[in-house]
């Protein structure tokens, strides 16, 4: 259980969500989208102004050196009663210990969202979105809100590759049905191609100088699932952009659904769905299309046509932004609420379980005492017993067998000793 102080904060609060641009660059969405006001309302539980961060962090450490173990609960409080920066990498260390212990199967929704908010708000936004693709040690994973927030920062920004790194996060997910995602994914995604730049490159393992034969009982096949396996940011975009324009039939969908199967890798697909179109597609997004894909046969055989691509897909997501803004923001400030009520009944249970635990422990100690005072009282009439279960409690091991016994050496008896002369000094 997470130890409650009473302490001042050491720094004023800082307004959320602002990262370190220039803010002559307007954002897409409203502020009033950001919902900061309803998520700052958090700050204002009694649990979370208690609580002293050094003093949990040390608790957590501690606890999780010792027994291995963490509670989710304790991990939520402490991401969401940060209000700074100063405990970004902290924040990090904590998460990664709870994804490898039995409760991060428990851990809140809440958990992901807080730690996506303070990260963001520190300007360590490269470190956010290396913590959300390394899904096997962090365990953060966005929803539709939390991605829309970040895709809206990073346009304010011009980090496009961060945008399109978080559109694949979702693509991973296969929740792509929300519109104002999709927008923003074609938006960001269509910025990063213009400059793939930036997306990390993951090189295999270094081949070991000497070849080194070992026996084995079979070998694994290579295989990849062409989902989590992929590791080429080309052909992740590419995926990206496939999945969410799929079964759709205007020409912007069409166009990238025909540039995402190129990326992809996808030749066969491409020609079947290229037979079906009846429209004309749009030549700025096949200009993506590297030469070495090999399907600049398919791609000359549809009708094109040229737009200002970069205005429509930032009316495209205007559009959807109008379309889902009333809803998101109520839906979310809800689901705030709901989270806040999740908090105090996960912390009421875990006060239970302490007290049950608690409890329990003082019977045990009860009984122990209860027994050494009667084994006190009863020695004697018990003393045959007791000696019976000391007796079997001792271990005999078997005598060690060290070979038969050599025979000693004969003396020899024609052996004369030296005689020894003392010499005299003078």
């Amino acid at each position: 259980m997470f130890k409650i102080l009473q302490i001042l904060p050491k720094r004023p609060i800082l307004k959320l969500f602002e990262p370190n641009c220039s803010h002559n660059v307007r954002t897409i969405l409203s502020q009033a989208y950001y919902c900061e006001d309803v998520w700052n309302q958090r700050l204002s539980n009694p649990v979370l102004q208690k609580v002293n961060l050094d003093d949990l962090f040390y608790e957590l450490d501690q606890r999780f050196n010792k027994t291995k173990q963490l509670n989710a609960i304790d991990i939520d409080v402490f991401a969401n009663a940060i209000r700074d920066d100063s405990l970004c990498d902290e924040l990090l260390d904590v998460v990664h210990k709870l994804r490898i212990t039995a409760d991060t199967c428990n851990t809140l929704e809440s958990t992901s969202h807080a730690v996506v908010r303070v990260l963001l708000q520190s300007g360590k936004a490269e470190e956010l979105i290396n913590a959300l693709d390394d899904r096997l040690n962090y365990g953060l994973f966005l929803d539709d809100y939390t991605a829309n927030l970040l895709m809206d920062t990073f346009w304010k920004s011009k980090e496009y590759t961060h945008g399109a790194r978080v559109a694949s996060q979702l693509m991973l997910q296969e929740e792509v049905e929300h519109p104002l995602f999709c927008s923003f994914a074609l938006l960001h995604c269509y910025n990063y191609l213009l400059n793939p730049t930036g997306w990390p490159e993951y090189a295999p393992p270094p081949e070991p100088e000497e070849e080194v034969k070992i026996r084995v009982k079979y070998l694994r096949n290579l295989y990849g699932d062409e989902h989590f396996d992929l590791r080429d940011g080309k052909k992740i975009v590419g995926k990206t952009l496939a999945i969410i324009s799929k079964g759709k039939n205007d020409p912007l969908h069409q166009s990238f659904y025909v540039l995402g199967l190129a990326l992809f890798g996808k030749p066969d697909l491409l020609r079947s769905f290229t037979s079906e179109v009846t429209k004309p597609l749009y030549k700025e997004v096949f200009a993506l299309i590297p030469e070495e894909s090999n399907v600049g046969e398919i791609i000359n055989q549809l009708q094109t046509e040229s737009i200002d691509l970069s205005n429509v897909l930032i009316e495209n997501v205007k559009t959807a932004a109008q379309q889902t803004l009333e809803s998101d923001i109520t839906q979310q400030c809800d689901t705030f609420k709901k989270w806040e009520s999740d908090r105090i009944q996960q912390l009421e249970a875990q006060k239970e379980r302490l007290k049950t635990a608690k409890r329990l422990q003082s019977i045990e100690d009860i009984n122990k005492a209860l027994k050494e005072k009667e084994e006190r009282l009863w020695f004697f009439e018990n003393e045959e017993t007791i000696d019976l279960a000391i007796e079997s409690k001792v271990k005999y091991y078997p005598t060690r067998w060290f070979g038969p016994r050599r025979k000693p050496k004969e003396a020899d008896a024609s052996y004369v000793p030296p005689e020894v002369h003392t010499k005299q000094l003078g």
